[in-house]
């Protein structure tokens, strides 16, 4: 266990972060105080970190500016700390983001908060990282610390998946169905097959564009579920064969595809509202 120091100003915050982070086996971990890091306060040269001193909890958008903040270095691990607490949003965002949460004490002292964290710990303690952190100073260097060759890493860095890769999944589906569905024995297309198809892939073509273009990794289920029960809609007004009979013949297709629009309208509504509060 490294020997605890006091943290009595963010520059020994900072500093506590680097010694630490040293400690788990980013021998070359040093803080730079008071620099336009762009949201990163310890730098190595297979992680980064940022350090908040203050009393509120953090939230989610402290986060996102530490995993913007990386930018193409994906090979990185990151790294947050205060010493305070997290907001449940932060807390799910570093989870789907693999970022380690930790906590640190006035006393020098570190603790993990989630699964990335007690990971990074576990795999510097099978790594047998030993090396006890430099000493905590108050004032800010003039001049960051040479950083030191870097060793093997503790532990190989996740595999992430592509963040668009739901809708990608779930453009490729709705595809084959606009494809297949127009010439199936229940099917009778309307005003033709051609222009029936047209019309089904106007979905599913959106959600590939967009699978193949973002960079986010929020949530995806919400939108996915409301473009899923647009679509049902369209599927079943480009088919002749449900909108024949007299008007209580029309109503078994005209209730549903309304009940799915007025769905797929309040799901777009409640998911908006949770972005806002995040």
């Amino acid at each position: 266990m490294p020997e605890r120091r006091a943290v009595r100003s963010w520059q020994d915050a900072e500093h506590n972060a680097a010694a630490w982070m040293r400690y788990w086996g980013y021998r070359d971990a040093r803080a730079e105080p008071g620099g336009a890091d762009g949201g990163i306060d310890v730098w190595s040269a297979r992680a980064l970190g940022q350090v908040k001193y203050q009393a509120a909890a953090v939230g989610r958008p402290d986060l996102q500016r530490l995993f913007g903040a990386r930018g193409r270095m994906l090979d990185r691990h990151l790294f947050f700390f205060t010493g305070s607490s997290y907001a449940a949003p932060a807390v799910a965002y570093a989870l789907e983001n693999d970022i380690a949460l930790f906590v640190y004490g006035l006393d020098g002292s570190m603790e993990a908060r989630n699964a990335p964290a007690r990971r990074a710990v576990e795999a510097a303690r099978r790594a047998g990282a030993t090396s006890e952190p430099e000493p905590v100073r108050s004032p800010p260097p003039t001049t960051p610390a040479p950083a030191a060759r870097p060793h093997a890493m503790a532990a190989d860095p996740p595999k992430k998946r592509h963040p668009g890769t739901s809708r990608l999944l779930l453009g490729l589906f709705l595809a084959a169905v606009a494809v297949f569905l127009p010439g199936s024995e229940s099917f009778s297309p309307q005003p033709d097959r051609l222009l029936a198809t047209a019309a089904l892939l106007v979905i599913p073509c959106c959600l590939l564009v967009g699978g193949a273009a973002t960079r986010s990794s929020r949530r995806f289920w919400p939108t996915g579920l409301s473009l899923f029960l647009l679509d049902l809609p369209v599927a079943w007004a480009v088919n002749a064969q449900l909108w024949q009979g007299d008007a209580s013949d029309l109503l078994l297709p005209t209730v549903p595809a309304v009940l799915c629009v007025a769905t797929a309208a309040l799901l777009t509504r409640w998911d908006a509202r949770q972005l806002s509060r995040d």
